[in-house]
């Protein structure tokens, strides 16, 4: 890819800062022979357009989308980080899941499936642990953690704040998430001025807990199966 390349990719790229449904449709070849025939969801499109309708009015991003095996889930959670971390500068976040094995073999490897299908890659590098930028210099203020959770140390949840930039996270089997986490995440809330996207997926395993709880909020869409809602804050 010639400079020139680099360049204009860079400004497309930029252009979709506000709209994650359009990177979706457009940084990825629907046409190629590993995606020919397939296209997002209308329950995908639906979570892509949310984020989307929710990042002008100024307040946290925060869904929780009940959902079933099989319907796509993993490639959406894919499809976000890429949209996150590419089309702002020196975004941070974090991928979490139900346990270790689940954060590296389902979500990396889908999170891998779709980073090699996608026009942006050159800029990031996927690692084992981390999706980053390629520049060594902004590899500390431009990153998406793959992040266990450890409900006897929470504390590596804290300390997620990018103050006036923008703020993903993400957890996936989000209902046998301890509380404990969300309490940990819950200040990144406050930052002033910040773009912060907040979703939660996952099986509603559990009567309680605090993913069942934010699926009472309201219902923001529904097909399928699968039930979107929005987390208040």
């Amino acid at each position: 890819m010639t400079d020139e390349q680099f360049l204009e990719l860079a400004d497309e790229l930029a252009l979709y800062a506000g709209d994650p449904l359009k990177f979706v449709l457009e940084m990825f070849d629907w046409n190629c022979e590993e995606l020919r025939g397939k296209h997002p969801e209308p329950w995908q499109r639906e979570v892509l357009e949310a984020i989307r309708d929710g990042l002008p009015l100024g307040k946290a991003v925060r869904l929780a989308v009940a959902s079933g095996h099989g319907v796509g889930k993993t490639a959406l959670v894919s499809w976000i980080l890429l949209w996150a971390i590419s089309t702002r500068e020196d975004t941070r976040g974090i991928l979490t899941a139900s346990n270790e094995a689940q954060l590296a073999t389902r979500n990396r490897a889908e999170l891998r499936k779709w980073f090699d299908l996608w026009r942006g890659r050159h800029f990031f590098e996927l690692t084992a642990t981390a999706l980053l930028h390629v520049d060594h210099e902004c590899q500390q203020s431009w990153r998406i953690d793959l992040l266990p959770w450890n409900e006897h140390r929470p504390e590596a949840f804290a300390g997620l704040h990018n103050q006036g930039k923008r703020i993903v996270v993400i957890m996936d089997e989000a209902s046998v998430i301890p509380q404990i986490i969300y309490s940990t995440l819950e200040p990144i809330m406050t930052d002033v001025g910040t773009e912060i996207i907040w979703c939660c997926f996952g099986n509603p395993l559990h009567s309680t807990g605090h993913f069942e709880k934010s699926s009472e909020s309201f219902r923001i869409a529904g097909n399928a199966g699968i039930s979107m809602h929005g987390m208040l804050g």
